[in-house]
């Protein structure tokens, strides 16, 4: 991609207006196949199932459709819109499944993984219904990850997750869906985490694999160990020891290697990265408008807003890089502040910075995962997102106008 400098980026400026996004096509490419290959290095059969939730800009996804990625959607949303971009080959997690949609889901030959037993009575009463269909599905595996002292690394630290199938009900469901000739092809074991240890996979692998020996699952066609994997990071950020796609690779076939029940029928194993993979492909842009001081605090005033770069709001500051009109090596204290009337809207939190002027710009690096998913239209139009083709820079997704938001409204 163009190397950024601030002459570029008024030109941005002028021909789209700040802020907004800019996508690096091509290291989303290297993302995606370094992961695979990281795997692939050892097992040959390995699919990546790319988390649309993480983010779902449509020149993304189709990046990963030309790449060979199946989508892994968790809602009708995502299911739509996956279909809609060219997706054929579909993997459909989540809690909540409408009827309609997991109808629609079956027809299409979707791998479907049951989270709960309404679901397992849905595909029960569609294949009774549809008896010569032949009805293919998964199940996603609840997995504890809280040890016998307590200690939790489920995300948030909560005790118990909610999502799959707990150990009391895996036989009685596993028992249902055999006795309606309904084959399971699948085993889901995605438990989200909070601290992303390589540690964390040994663990899902071996519950997983302890299901298929116990049960027999000799249709499995994918071992799917789900997401929530460190990866690609921003730079300035501290990498000390932070696992690489390759530990996770060597730790989940290190244990498959160990099953003769693995070995002997070899399915896929199916990775669903997402923020792994999709983190440092964004960068946002926004542009000074002033500076301000009230009693010991500098304000930069910004175009851009904290529901752009961090709409959870967490209290990190992210890796950033100014670009001045006029270089100066002058530095200060400051907030950098967005342009919502929040007090809230603090995108960074007393930095060191080169002191700033209007018409400069600040990057936000690190901004592709659960951000522009996140971002509500909230006083501000929603901002395009860039990416480079041919050479030039081209719109992924134009700059947000009063007629697209009124379009869902009656008045």
């Amino acid at each position: 991609m163009e190397q950024i400098n601030y002459n570029l980026l008024r030109n941005l400026d002028e021909k789209y207006g700040s802020p907004f996004y800019i996508m690096d096509s091509d290291k989303y490419r290297f993302n995606l196949n370094s992961f695979l290959n990281a795997f692939r290095k050892r097992y040959e059969k390995v699919i990546a199932g790319y988390s649309l939730k993480t983010n779902y800009v449509p020149a993304l996804c189709k990046i990963a459709l030309d790449e060979g990625c199946f989508a892994e959607v968790v809602s009708e949303m995502e299911y739509e819109l996956a279909r809609k971009i060219g997706f054929t080959n579909v993997i459909f997690n989540g809690p909540i499944k409408r009827p309609h949609i997991l109808k629609e889901a079956l027809e299409h030959g979707a791998i479907i993984n049951l989270d709960s037993e309404y679901e397992v009575d849905f595909v029960c009463r569609y294949k009774q219904q549809n008896p010569l269909q032949n009805v293919r599905v998964g199940m996603r595996i609840n997995i504890n990850l809280t040890d016998e002292n307590g200690n939790s690394t489920i995300q948030c630290g909560l005790r118990f997750g909610r999502f799959g199938f707990p150990d009391n009900i895996v036989e009685k469901n596993i028992n249902r869906l055999c006795k309606a000739g309904i084959k399971i092809i699948s085993l889901h074991g995605h438990t989200s985490t909070s601290d992303r240890a390589v540690l964390n996979y040994k663990i899902i692998t071996q519950h997983m694999l302890a299901v298929c020996e116990k049960y027999q699952l000799n249709d499995l066609e994918y071992f799917d160990i789900g997401g929530g994997y460190f990866g690609a990071a921003p730079e300035g950020m501290d990498l000390t020891g932070r696992p690489k796609y390759g530990d996770y690779a060597n730790c989940v076939i290190d244990e498959i290697q160990k099953s003769s029940w693995f070995m002997e029928h070899k399915p896929y194993i199916v990775i669903e990265p997402g923020s792994s993979v999709v983190s440092n492909v964004f960068s946002y842009y926004t542009k000074v408008y002033q500076n301000k001081k009230v009693g010991k605090v500098n304000f930069v005033m910004v175009d851009g807003t904290v529901f752009d770069v961090k709409p959870t709001m967490h209290a990190n500051n992210l890796p950033h890089v100014v670009f001045k009109a006029v270089p100066n090596a002058d530095t200060c204290i400051c907030d950098v502040v967005g342009s919502t009337c929040m007090e809230k809207d603090v995108m960074l939190k007393d930095v060191k910075m080169p002191i700033v002027e209007a018409g400069d710009f600040i990057q936000f690096r690190g901004v592709g995962a659960y951000t522009i998913c996140l971002t509500p239209t909230f006083i501000n139009f929603l901002e395009p997102i860039l990416m480079e083709r041919n050479g030039e820079f081209v719109e992924a997704r134009r700059r947000q106008n009063i007629d697209d938001i009124l379009t869902v409204y009656k008045y």
